[in-house]
């Protein structure tokens, strides 16, 4: 990002954990309020609902596609090709998706 002059700033939850000591290039943090969960959790829940069903609809078309080539363990996956679903189905996940859950929030300005 810093050869690129990217910046991105990274909303967090205001959980004692989550505190940095030391200087971040190229993101900024931004804390949300006190008492901020009910608001950005169906945020969470609106993005990560439609991750999670287009990676399922995807692991099920690759089930359905190794069962008609005849595999006997269709379920069976390993870790880079779960990753590399994983990576399908965020990079499938639209921006208007993610900025409707973010209106519905009604949290930013």
């Amino acid at each position: 990002m810093k050869r690129e002059w990217r910046n991105i700033c990274l909303y967090v939850d205001n959980f004692s954990g989550h505190k940095i000591t030391y200087q971040l290039s190229n993101i900024s943090l931004e804390f949300c309020e006190p008492n901020m969960t009910s608001f950005v959790q169906p945020c969470d829940a609106g993005i990560i609902h439609c991750f999670k069903a287009l990676y399922c609809s995807n692991f099920c078309s690759r089930a359905i596609d190794l069962d008609a080539a005849g595999e006997r363990d269709i379920y069976k996956i390993n870790l880079l090709e779960g990753m590399t679903m994983a990576k399908a189905a965020w990079d499938a996940v639209s921006a208007k998706t993610i900025q409707h859950c973010w209106n519905h929030s009604k949290i930013q300005l």
